[in-house]
């Protein structure tokens, strides 16, 4: 069964709500770098997902919203909360998330985690 994705419309909300509990500025800086890095999780090559399971599909949107910076604020939190929601969308519950995850989204904007390292992270936290 393929994975339930999710779309920009979906971002947006948890782009609101991640600002509605932390702050933050508003404002889309770039709707095409956004669209891509949402994009991403779903890719495909030859029939297959390139991204193999719901842990690096989990990681890819966090990675990429951080990465793109296609919001003004909140790319980070943004990333955290679409691959978590991703995950549970799928039936796949992340524990002690917060913190955790914070920080490793710090460790991927100064580029000391790799996109793999944040799924296996994500595969720890879930139990898996």
């Amino acid at each position: 069964m393929d994975p339930e994705f999710l779309d920009l419309e979906d971002v947006f909300e948890f782009h609101k709500t991640a600002l509605e509990r932390w702050g933050g500025l508003d404002g889309i800086r770039d709707r095409g770098a956004l669209e891509a890095a949402i994009g991403a999780a779903a890719q495909t090559f030859d029939g297959k997902y390139l991204h193999g399971d719901l842990f690096s599909m989990a990681a890819t949107y966090a990675f990429h919203i951080a990465q793109s910076q296609g919001f003004l604020d909140g790319n980070k939190r943004t990333g955290v909360f679409a691959a978590v929601i991703f995950l549970d969308t799928n039936g796949v519950r992340v524990h002690n998330q917060e913190d955790v995850l914070y920080l490793a989204m710090i460790d991927i904007a100064e580029r000391k985690m790799t996109k793999a390292q944040l799924a296996n992270l994500l595969r720890e936290l879930a139990n898996v």
